[in-house]
């Protein structure tokens, strides 16, 4: 990376908190405090696979269609022991689990297979250890994370990436993530929490183009929903720093930057010295600060640059992600995308739309559809475009439990072009504590 950029980076990070603590946006102050086992709403700087948002959506007091009794009767001393850690001393803690096992219609890759089964587990935390109950708090954010596939054979990412190109159908469950210190962070919030830093190891997938369906916890299993099939990444663990914060009543703006070069499971700062990063710009718009996690508009220019030893050229891109509340039942969401095809992006063209709609408070019915150009430069020759749908129905069994059955059909797959489509069923299984 050139120095020109690096410092054009820095300047972008510096200039959001300048603007933000320049400006003085209005927001409405809750009428009551929130219950000390969440965290609170406007403490969750990142998007909702960060360690805040997870955090929060481990509410033991969300509705679900059994109550188990007993088993919430064992586990009430626990609960009672976090709420207590968190009001005396703003520490907050939680497990994440999720399992997938998904069968595909037809058997892909080498040898050939048609199912896999992984997992992903989690325990993560955060300490307000500054500025508690104030506008301006600051917490040390940490994650213990590990990703692996489940009785052997293939993992649900490895299965989905010897079906298609860009629409993985079981992103994000790999089989080669070791135990790992993911996430160590220090994040500050100022100016009545509109705006914010984060510096230290980072998830870039809990800032970069996040919004409300940038998570393993809703419906969708498909890379088309969950993160942009034409956005460059870097391993889960790098090293970076982001800035973002309100400039005005409904404007954001943002900037961040990461080791491009940091892999998922592997704790080694070593590839900072190669001086080569992922950057982002973002401008964003939201009704109020109070309803930005579901409605909103963000725009993000990203660029990464050449990777000398990996033998992977630069690249750039841009973004659009767009969700909004339309009623308390309907989260409807479009997304776009489009790169120059470098930095080994699995597209060069995505668009992808869909809805949640929640059936019930215990129970939510997800559908979308999406469509992708697979990258030329990545893949070496140009590939068929691919078409998904996907529908899900999500079932919140336990407060601590939930149960997704999924079916995919991903049309014309650039991995498989002797088949028209093919078929993914999967079962998803989410444990919190």
């Amino acid at each position: 990376m050139s120095i020109r950029s690096i410092l054009f980076t820095l300047c972008i990070l510096s200039g959001v908190l300048l603007l933000c603590l320049s400006a003085s946006p209005v927001i409405a102050q809750p009428t009551a405090s929130p219950k000390p086992s969440k965290v609170e709403n406007q403490d969750n700087f990142g998007g909702p696979n960060g360690v805040s948002g997870e955090l929060e959506q481990n509410d033991p007091e969300r509705e679900s269609l059994y109550q188990f009794d007993t088993l919430q009767r064992a586990l009430k001393p626990y609960f009672d022991w976090k709420r207590e850690l968190n009001e005396k001393y703003g520490l907050n803690f939680g497990f994440n689990i999720y399992l997938l096992h998904q069968v595909a219609s037809e058997h892909v890759g080498a040898p050939p297979e048609n199912h896999g089964s992984g997992g992903i587990y989690r325990f993560q935390g955060s300490w307000t250890a500054l500025g508690r109950g104030t506008g301006h708090p600051g917490k040390l954010e940490w994650r213990v994370e590990a990703r692996s596939t489940i009785g052997g054979g293939l993992s649900p990412s490895q299965l989905g990436d010897a079906i298609a190109g860009g629409l993985n159908t079981g992103f994000g469950y790999s089989p080669n993530f070791d135990v790992d210190l993911a996430v160590l962070n220090w994040t500050q919030l100022f100016n009545k929490k509109t705006a914010g830093f984060a510096i230290g190891r980072l998830s870039f997938d809990a800032y970069l183009d996040a919004f409300a369906f940038q998570t393993f916890s809703r419906g969708f299993m498909n890379r088309a929903f969950l993160v942009n099939p034409t956005l460059a990444t870097t391993g889960i663990g790098a090293l970076g720093a982001v800035a973002k914060g309100m400039v005005t009543d409904t404007f954001w703006l943002g900037g961040q930057i990461y080791d491009g070069n940091a892999v998922s499971g592997d704790f080694d700062f070593d590839t900072v010295e190669e001086g080569e990063w992922l950057t982002g710009i973002e401008v964003g718009w939201t009704p109020s600060i109070t309803r930005r996690k579901t409605d909103r508009i963000q725009l993000t220019y990203w660029h990464k640059d050449a990777r000398a030893i990996a033998g992977v050229q630069d690249g750039y891109g841009f973004a659009l992600s767009s969700s909004w509340q339309m009623t308390e039942q309907w989260l409807p969401f479009l997304r776009l995308g489009h790169s120059d095809g470098g930095a080994g992006v699995s597209a060069e063209n995505a668009a992808s739309i869909g809805f949640e709609y929640a059936v019930r408070k215990d129970q939510a019915w997800s559908l979308g559809a999406g469509w992708n150009e697979p990258s030329k430069k990545t893949n070496g020759a140009k590939l068929n475009d691919e078409y998904v749908l996907e529908t899900s129905y999500k079932f919140q069994l336990s407060k601590n439990f939930s149960f997704t059955p999924d079916l995919q059909v991903v049309i014309n797959p650039a991995k498989t072009p002797n088949e028209s489509s093919i078929w993914v069923f999967g079962l998803r299984g989410i444990f919190t504590l």
